[in-house]
């Protein structure tokens, strides 16, 4: 080596593709790194409130990561919110007393619409009127807000007055419990939120889902469709198409709001597709589980292109899976079909999880509640005596049911269908991103 030739002093220089391909790299890095903290920033700014975990499985589905998240929550499932095994539950399946609670101090009122009309005889023992307030007058909820007295000057006068009795749909038979001993008023329909013209139109019942996970209950919600109407309001993200409250239910309708809950999957994982007011936003898919909602306010459910079908009476249409419930029976199986009921979570994790049914008798049935499989799931909806259900949205944030009693004002008051569901419960009153299901009174015409 000549001392022209000293070590170090003829180092290769970089082949000019190789540094064209490392800075193109770092590049793409920063650039990703950068897109990644914009749309994460969106993702957190356009949040109503979720906790950090779910912001983030949002921001990884709309970014193409939906089977990452999946896998990610079968193990949070599996090996972080693991059920207890065997136990007695630590919620009481007493919902009346719930239903009751901080409400007897508002001088509330009791029955939307005309107090005067009784039920026929041999129905619930808990309908009647509304109670007298202090100056011998019923108050009664009109459209609005507005209230407005009818004098009481003997009972024979109202008696009288009163227009035949109002006919109604019974709730189902006490659900049987799979525990051999089942807790105080386990099973038990019990009448919860306003009454419309003095009948109960909205009924709770808990009980055990399996014999196994005996901590948990159940919580189930029946909806008597001859005292209300059913109405879907989009959320002002999901399910997209048209959007005329904003993802909020009017407040002229919240004196007659008797119940609300969640709606289906985000369109791109249901499936299905989505009608709405005229507007095909999404095309429907023949068999799969829908919901409709006609302009009269009718509410069904069943397997499109069989039970269901457009015509010019339909207002909304919405899909999700196939139908978890199918005339009567469990549709879930002991096959492999364990992402059939929701990627996100298999069959048999127990998760959050909600659904809509609907009797023969056209009434429905909504079940959210924690620690459920799919299983679980189909089988208290059968119990309920559904003959068609479809899987409503999953997980424990998007899970979530309401039902309502009403202050003097018309002011709603809200109870959850289940202490545990997240956040206050007037989610599906004002602006929501995620559609829901809603409930109303439906008075008779004066």
């Amino acid at each position: 080596m000549t001392e022209e030739q000293a070590p170090g002093r003829h180092r290769r220089r970089p082949h000019p593709v190789r540094r064209a391909v490392s800075w193109t790299i770092v590049g793409i890095l920063v650039c990703s790194a950068a897109y990644a903290g914009i749309t994460f920033t969106r993702t957190y700014q356009s949040s109503d409130g979720e906790p950090t975990q779910v912001i983030v499985a949002t921001w990884m589905r709309d970014n193409r990561m939906g089977p990452l998240v999946a896998q990610l929550e079968n193990l949070y499932y599996r090996y972080v919110d693991k059920p207890q095994v065997g136990g007695t539950p630590t919620l009481s399946a007493d919902v009346q007393a719930e239903d009751q609670a901080g409400t007897d101090d508002l001088s509330g009122i009791d029955s939307i619409g005309n107090p005067a009309v009784a039920s026929a005889p041999g129905t619930s023992p808990d309908a009647g009127p509304a109670p007298l307030d202090a100056a011998g007058s019923t108050p009664v909820l009109l459209g609005g807000g507005l209230v407005r007295n009818i004098t009481n000057t003997s009972s024979s006068t109202v008696a009288s007055a009163a227009p035949a009795p109002r006919q109604h749909l019974d709730p189902p038979p006490t659900l049987v419990s799979p525990v051999k001993n089942p807790e105080p008023k386990e099973g038990v329909w019990q009448p919860v939120a306003s009454k419309v013209d003095g009948i109960p139109a909205v009924y709770v019942a808990r009980v055990r889902a399996d014999d196994v996970h005996t901590s948990y209950y159940a919580s189930a919600m029946w909806i008597d469709t001859s005292l209300t109407t059913a109405m879907l309001v989009p959320g002002y993200e999901d399910p997209g198409g048209p959007n005329p409250y904003n993802g909020a239910l009017p407040k002229d309708l919240w004196p007659l709001v008797l119940a609300n809950v969640n709606g289906a999957f985000r369109l791109d994982d249901s499936q299905g597709g989505y009608y709405y007011k005229g507007k095909t936003v999404r095309p429907l898919v023949e068999g799969r589980a829908s919901a409709v909602i006609y302009k009269d306010g009718t509410i069904r459910i069943g397997k499109w292109g069989r039970d269901l079908t457009m015509s010019p009476e339909v207002d909304a249409v919405r899909q999700n899976l196939n139908l978890i419930v199918d005339k009567g029976k469990s549709m879930v199986s002991n096959g492999a079909d364990h992402v059939v009921w929701g990627a996100t979570t298999d069959k048999e994790s127990l998760a959050w999880r909600a659904a809509i049914g609907q009797r023969a008798d056209g009434s429905i049935v909504y079940v959210g509640s924690p620690h459920l499989s799919a299983d679980g799931l189909a089988n208290v909806l059968v119990s309920t005596g559904v003959k068609q259900a479809m899987v409503l949205d999953m997980n424990d944030w998007w899970t979530a049911g309401f039902y309502f009693k009403h202050a003097k004002d018309g002011a709603p008051l809200c109870r959850k269908l289940d202490p545990a569901i997240a956040e206050g419960c007037d989610r599906f009153l004002k602006p929501y991103k995620r559609d829901s299901f809603q409930f109303l009174a439906k008075p008779l015409s004066n």
